[in-house]
């Protein structure tokens, strides 16, 4: 899944739009844009295993594969006893 960071739409498939900047004839940049908002700021995203939020930043990904987002885990340190 792809989630837009700038309106939060949640969708499988970009948009494909063609920038001309002005030219007439290609080549044209191709951009993959939100299909809501049509911004570039989409990015990958999965769902938290644990909580079932979804994580558009780091995760833990456990050896059976499942995905914990930052909110689901903790970080501790063995102390010396």
């Amino acid at each position: 899944m792809l989630i837009c960071l700038d309106c939060g739409a949640i969708f499988e498939q970009a948009r494909i739009v063609f920038e001309r900047h002005g030219l007439d004839t290609p080549p044209y940049e191709e951009l993959l844009v939100c299909p809501r908002c049509e911004s570039t700021e989409i990015h990958p995203a999965y769902r938290c295993d644990v909580c079932g939020e979804w994580i558009t930043n780091s995760y833990i990904k456990t050896a059976d594969g499942e995905r914990i987002c930052g909110d689901c885990y903790s970080r501790c340190e063995v102390e010396d006893g």
